[in-house]
């Protein structure tokens, strides 16, 4: 079974750190979103990088935003692609893979987990975002990806 999304942002960031800023389109190489942050081949231990691109199920940040009456932004978490249609994103396993209209391709590595980061919305945000923080994952197909692209969940 495939479940189907559409992108509804996609964010950069030359620096580490939170936000990441909203893009008309992004360029997925083979190391991740080009001119991010956390593209690469290894991460900034010399690791083999298990983070080149982020995904967050805009659903996710609707909930929080909701419960803690704030207004996150797009980008706001330090996603690259923030997607709709695919629920908050918490029941992704490492192994599966989302692809893009473009062709893109990404496999998921990990949940990823909330960071202090996050209080600069709310003191009680990185609680809330715990299991649906979003996705980390690698390029397995390179490709641009923009908001309005369709995205799959592949099973």
């Amino acid at each position: 079974m495939m479940k189907q999304g559409t992108v509804i942002a996609v964010c950069l960031r030359e620096t580490g750190g939170v936000p990441k800023y909203p893009q008309a389109k992004v360029t997925v190489g083979a190391q991740g979103v080009e001119g991010d942050f956390h593209a690469g081949e290894a991460d900034k231990r010399g690791e083999p990088n298990a983070r080149q691109v982020t995904i967050v199920g805009k659903e996710a940040i609707d909930e929080v935003n909701a419960a803690l009456g704030v207004e996150i932004p797009p980008g706001g978490l330090g996603e690259n692609v923030l997607v709709s249609g695919l629920g908050d994103l918490g029941g992704v396993q490492p192994g599966q893979r989302l692809r893009f209209s473009s062709g893109a391709e990404l496999e998921v590595t990990a949940q990823n987990d909330p960071c202090k980061q996050l209080q600069v919305y709310h003191l009680q945000a990185p609680k809330h975002f715990y299991g649906k923080r979003g996705l980390l994952t690698v390029v397995r197909a390179t490709g641009p990806i923009g908001p309005g692209d369709s995205v799959s969940l592949l099973e």
